[in-house]
Order: structure tokens, then sequence, then C-alpha cells
């Protein structure tokens, strides 16, 4: 295995002023300083990006909107691994050792880990096993799974689709078709639990489940998103 691991992390962020320190921290812990970090500012004001003090770090803008901030850290990204974090996911330790390996295999095209919160509670657990299962099942994990994929693949499939809502949905869909495969990893991402309790996880989980229906039955993202707004995010 080659001393430096090849390995960009793209940040998508709009308003996260609050949590985009310790994420950076986080990455640089786990990633032993090996890995390029590209946070992409959907702030008009740039707020984000105005909190973050490392000369390293790659501070980009762009359209709002996870799809075109994760496109736009990819085009600049020099590296051969990609790998897409939300704000406030923490990801394990030797996480580019991790990839790198899973990468590595000559059939693998991209990947996730298992999803965990930072959270005790048993509701939160158990939404955590059932999305565990759901992804091992349908092989289509969600971006706050800190997905990861070959630039290469990333590129000839035309990135994430300009979609409002499921665009992490979407791009793995368009893998399967393909036919490559997709690993799920059994290291754990531990993600903020904020917005569940904030609305209710039952209400969160129950949400999400329709709009996953609804998005399998042929239902158009763009209804999809307003849908989701309407209810709260």
């Amino acid at each position: 295995m080659p001393s430096k691991l090849n390995i960009s992390i793209i940040i998508p962020v709009f308003n996260e002023q609050e949590h985009i320190a310790n994420s950076i921290s986080n990455i640089k812990k786990c990633c032993e300083n090996k890995c390029e970090i590209i946070v992409v500012d959907g702030n008009i004001n740039c707020s984000t990006l105005q909190e973050i003090n490392d000369s390293e770090v790659i501070k980009l803008h762009s359209a709002k909107g996870r799809a075109s901030q994760m496109n736009c850290g990819a085009a600049k990204a020099s590296n051969d691994s990609l790998i897409f974090l939300h704000a406030d996911t923490r990801l394990p330790l030797n996480v580019d050792k991790l990839v790198h390996e899973a990468l590595s295999i000559p059939t693998v095209s991209a990947g996730a880990f298992k999803l965990s919160f930072d959270s005790e509670s048993f509701v939160m657990k158990f939404i955590a096993y059932i999305a565990d299962m759901r992804t091992r099942l349908e092989r289509v994990p969600y971006g706050d799974q800190a997905i990861f994929v070959k630039k290469d693949i990333f590129l000839e499939l035309g990135g994430f689709p300009q979609v409002p809502l499921m665009e992490d949905v979407e791009f793995f869909r368009k893998i399967k078709k393909e036919r490559r495969e997709i690993i799920i990893l059994d290291e754990t991402v531990k993600t903020s639990a904020r917005r569940y309790l904030q609305r209710g996880p039952l209400r969160c989980a129950v949400r999400n489940i329709c709009l996953r229906i609804l998005h399998i039955c042929g239902v158009s993202t763009f209804k999809l998103a307003k849908m989701y707004q309407s209810k709260g995010r």
C-alpha cells in the first residue's frame, strides 16, 4: 500500500458555522493529515467558509444545492478517490485506509459506511438499524453515510444529477444500472441526530420512508423536494 493515500474529502455546507471546525478536526484526526479537504459553501455570504482558519483547507463557493456543491468540489479535487461528507457526520479512525482498501478491490466502484447517530436513544438506534438493513439490501446508501467513489467513475457517470433532493439515491441507482459493485463497510460513521430530535425521530423516519417509496414509484424529485420542505428538514 502506498504511503500516500490519494483521497479527497468534499464537504457541502450551508450555514454550518457551528460544526465545520469540528468536522475538519475529525477528518485530520481520522486521516492523519493525509487527505485533501474541500469545503464548498452554497451560501452567497460564504458564512461557513469565514469560520475556517486552516490554510490547508480548499474553500470554494457554488450555487446552493448539495448536487451542485459536491460536483463543484469533485471538479477541484486532485486525488483519485472521493469521499462526500456532511458537516455533522464524524468519520471512523483510519478512514483513508478503509476507503483505499475498499476501492482497491477491482470490482468495487463506490461505497459507504454503516450509519449511527450521536444519541443513546433507543429510537435513534432503531432508525440506524433499519437504515443499515435497507442499505445492505438495496445497495443505495444516503449522503449521511459518508459515501465514497472512484473519481474516474464519478466523472464517467456525470457526477450527481442536478436535482433538489435524493441526488445521492439517483447517483447510486445509476451505478447499479451500470452493474458496478457498491460496497457497504462494517465500520460506522456517526451522524448528528439534531434534525431528528428537533422534529421528532419517528416523524422524520416515517417522512423519509414515504419520500423514498414515492421516489421508487416515479414521483419527481422536484415534487418530493416541495413535500420535504413543507414538512420541515
